[in-house]
């Protein structure tokens, strides 16, 4: 069954992007994004939060007692 739906000019140019860079259909790509948004909530990696936070997420205070730990 073929459905007919709307998406923004930008997520399209991306989605376009994707396919042509893997060689799928249009299909293929958003159940490619599907899985890998699924896989990614059922086995989260600790890389994904590398870099999440700044200087003014840091407690100074706490950051120092950890320091004396190692």
């Amino acid at each position: 069954m073929v459905r007919v739906i709307t998406i923004r000019d930008d997520v399209y140019k991306k989605l376009d992007k994707l396919k042509k860079s893997k060689g799928m259909s249009f299909s293929e790509a958003i159940e490619f994004l599907i899985s890998s948004s699924q896989e990614k909530r059922a086995d989260p990696s600790i890389m994904e939060f590398a870099g999440i936070l700044g200087p003014s997420d840091v407690d100074e205070k706490h950051l120092m007692t950890l320091k004396r730990w190692l």
